[in-house]
């Protein structure tokens, strides 16, 4: 009984491995160990191997050739297949593209705009890689007011201010520019250097944000080159600061009167501090 269970089991398999043989396969490229991101492919990370003709995708590399010497945006895990579309010649790899996560997306903020320049910048204090909040300051005058009236706001607007955090914990990809092969001409110097840093005058802060983010970016800007009662600044967040602050709370005159107990301006009526 045993040896025909034993037959009909090896006939089983015999079969199946003909059927398995007969199907079309197709000889790909694949990776032999993990390849980090932004990596230029040598022979020793690929080889090939054949698979069902079915699993394999578009684009998927047939030859060695095909794949070493180019340049990987992204990393590509043991055992997967190799694209040809979505790697490229080593020359592209410094591309600023290539520095966005998916999802993201560059938004550039210059350090001067709307007559001013972000305080924390003037100091030399930013670097790549570092995590900042940005607070907007606004006039909100009350509505109705006569023409009379909207100047008296203009010459005393101190009870009419209102500060918020409007983003917060933004990444800082890099301070500068990009020169034509792509690599970063910094504007911040090395404390630590010789000779005097950069001005950062006309420099650019450089974040990777989501696209959200990037709206509300270009809004801020917007606001406060179009609306000169409006400001906006920039504060640097410590490295170990991953926490996020109430993005409701907006501190206005009533909101340091009571806090602080600070009397009214004389010319104030009470009733504007509500």
């Amino acid at each position: 009984m045993a040896l025909i269970v034993g037959v009909m089991v090896y006939s089983q398999v015999s079969e199946a491995e003909r059927v398995k043989a007969s199907l079309p396969t197709a000889r790909v490229v694949i990776a032999t160990a993990d390849i980090p991101a932004r990596t230029e492919i040598a022979a020793s990370m690929v080889n090939i191997r054949t698979v069902p003709d079915e699993l394999v995708q578009a684009g998927a590399a047939t030859k060695v050739e095909d794949v070493v010497g180019k340049f990987t945006p992204d990393a590509i895990t043991k055992g997967t297949v190799l694209n040809t579309q979505k790697i490229g010649p080593v020359a592209v790899k410094n591309a600023p593209s290539f520095r966005i996560e998916k999802g993201k997306v560059m938004y550039v903020m210059p350090v001067s705009f709307a007559g001013s320049q972000f305080s924390i910048a003037q100091v030399n204090a930013l670097r790549s890689g570092d995590r900042v909040d940005l607070l907007y300051t606004t006039i909100n005058s009350p509505q109705g007011l006569t023409s009379e009236q909207r100047q008296e706001v203009t010459a005393n607007p101190i009870p009419y201010l209102q500060t918020r955090i409007m983003l917060q914990n933004l990444r800082i990809q890099e301070i500068g520019s990009y020169a034509p092969d792509g690599s970063l001409v910094p504007a911040t110097g090395d404390p630590s250097g010789k000779g005097a840093a950069p001005s950062l005058s006309s420099a650019n802060i450089i974040f990777i944000v989501d696209p959200e983010e990037a709206l509300v970016l270009k809004w801020l800007k917007d606001a406060a080159t179009y609306y000169k009662e409006s400001n906006v600044e920039m504060v640097l967040r410590s490295p170990a600061d991953d926490q996020q602050a109430d993005n409701s709370l907006v501190v206005n005159f009533n909101y340091m009167q009571q806090k602080y107990n600070l009397a009214p301006p004389p010319s104030l009526p009470i009733a504007a501090t509500h």
